[in-house]
């Protein structure tokens, strides 16, 4: 399977994983859409919207069989250090824990979404590209 193939994998799923439930709030679930939109969840919510637009890259480099201006390597990262991201600051701010998840801890309100996305923004990261032989097999 190629490497281009497996990237356009890779991105469909992570960006279908974004509609998921990622978080457990109130006995709602939030998938990353709602979490962005809610009012409750502090402004750096936001990095969330990164993900879908690197998808759209990978998916628009896809289109154009791998010639795009911007630097595969360096996006495949950018789901993976915002999921992180994301994690740690939720996870470091009790005032945010005491607001958004009130009836337990990050890992117990933490939804399915969540944990696959970051599960294929970890493969995507580490997706290397084939290389070529100088014979062409």
């Amino acid at each position: 399977m190629s490497r281009i193939t497996l990237t356009t994998i890779l991105a469909v799923f992570l960006l279908g994983s974004f509609f998921m439930p990622f978080f457990y709030w109130n006995s709602f679930e939030m998938n990353g859409f709602n979490f962005i939109l809610s009012d409750r969840v502090p402004s750096y919510k936001y990095f969330l919207l990164v993900i879908p637009l690197v998808v759209l890259f990978f998916l628009f480099g896809a289109l154009s069989e791998g010639s795009t201006s911007f630097s595969r390597k360096l996006l495949s990262w950018i789901p993976l250090t915002t999921l992180l991201a994301i994690f740690i600051l939720i996870f470091i701010t009790k005032s945010l824990d005491r607001l958004v998840f009130d009836n337990g801890g990050m890992f117990s309100n933490t939804g399915g979404g969540f944990w696959l996305a970051l599960g294929l923004s970890l493969l995507l990261a580490f997706v290397k590209p084939r290389m070529k032989s100088q014979y062409g097999f």
